[in-house]
């Protein structure tokens, strides 16, 4: 069980619900589990959404001595000072062991069905968190043991899962849940979340413009200072490839790749922004967000240069080769041919372009 951040005098963070920056009704909805029902809550969010934060947030609540109706945990009763230490007795996560993917039955019945009757120990009630974030995480196995637990527990009982799809869970569980969905934040929610963890400024910047409203890729983005050497390494490489010769993009380009090759799904999200960009200024649109803003000048000059590229189908090569690097094709062929056809769409060499047959059934 870990612990909860700490603020930089050492001591535990707000663990009410208005620790979560995001908007009223997802709070309000959180705040509606403190009462009386006993049916478990599903917490729904793709990747990054801040469903564990929630969830942790909604046990401080439920486990707290002194909550409050509205705003949940109070944050300085005996029972939430262990919620913020991670040494809870009454809270139970569930989750996959180390180098697993998924949760085994034997864990559900042990840890959920053999103890379910047990009295809490230090709260007036038992929380347990069990992730079933991807389809692998809670196979149906798994659900069918959690099934009676989740339909027949004791009143100090209270679950709380997480998924990032509901429909891989089984009807009769959805049956039995109330749904919260956890949307995408705005800026100035993302904003506040790295303002708290210490980020400010550019590298905050940066993280709001690729996170897309996600709270987990806003921080790992924002902490690691290795995205913003990557983007700008590819940022060099997309200023050059319009006008550069084949045999660049052969050993130069192609070598700035290779040693990205166990980040490739962040080099091609980076150079689709790029692209993105690169249409939004070439088109004057003034209400369309730029993920790259700090180079907005520089990809506005490129644009001006090369009015007759075809970003649309680069971006659509960048798609497909990343299928085909998925479907283990060769990596240096693959993007030795990733690098040729962006050079001919984005330098609108029409001639060099026609070779490159973009399909479903690419490579």
């Amino acid at each position: 069980m870990g612990a909860l951040a700490q603020d930089k005098e050492g001591q535990p963070l707000d663990l009410s619900f208005h620790s979560i920056a995001s908007s009223d009704p997802l709070k309000e909805n959180l705040a509606l589990s403190l009462t009386g029902n006993a049916s478990p809550v599903l917490l729904v969010g793709e990747e990054g959404a801040g469903k564990h934060y929630a969830a942790r947030r909604l046990a401080a609540a439920l486990l707290c001595d002194r909550p409050d109706a509205g705003s949940g945990a109070c944050g300085s009763c005996p029972s939430c000072r262990l919620m913020a230490a991670g040494a809870h007795h009454d809270l139970v996560e569930l989750e996959p062991e180390s180098g697993k993917t998924a949760i085994a039955v034997s864990d559900v019945r042990s840890k959920v069905a053999q103890n379910l009757q047990v009295f809490p120990q230090i709260s007036r009630r038992r929380v347990y968190i069990i992730s079933a974030v991807k389809a692998e995480t809670l196979n149906e196995q798994s659900q069918n043991a959690l099934l009676k637990p989740l339909e027949d527990h004791p009143g100090f009982v209270r679950f709380i899962l997480m998924t990032e799809d509901a429909d891989r869970l089984l009807p009769t569980i959805l049956s039995r849940s109330r749904k919260i969905l956890m949307g995408r934040r705005s800026d100035d929610a993302i904003r506040a979340i790295l303002k708290e963890e210490g980020f400010e400024g550019r590298e905050a910047e940066l993280a709001i413009s690729y996170a897309d409203g996600l709270p987990g890729p806003a921080l790992a983005i924002a902490g690691d200072e290795d995205f913003r050497d990557l983007r700008a390494r590819l940022f060099g490489l997309f200023e050059k490839l319009p006008a550069a010769g084949r045999s660049y993009c052969l050993t130069e380009g192609l070598g700035i790749l290779k040693d990205e090759k166990n980040r490739m799904p962040q080099v091609f999200r980076i150079l689709e922004s790029f692209l993105r960009d690169w249409l939004i200024l070439q088109k004057d649109l003034p209400n369309a967000r730029l993920v790259n803003r700090d180079l907005a000048g520089e990809i506005k000059k490129q644009s001006g240069r090369y009015p007759q590229a075809d970003t649309g189908r680069a971006a659509l090569l960048i798609r497909q080769t990343g299928r085909a690097l998925s479907g283990n094709a060769n990596f240096d062929h693959t993007a030795a041919r990733l690098l040729l056809g962006l050079r001919a769409f984005l330098g609108g060499d029409e001639e060099a372009a026609g070779a490159f047959v973009l399909n479903d059934r690419f490579m």
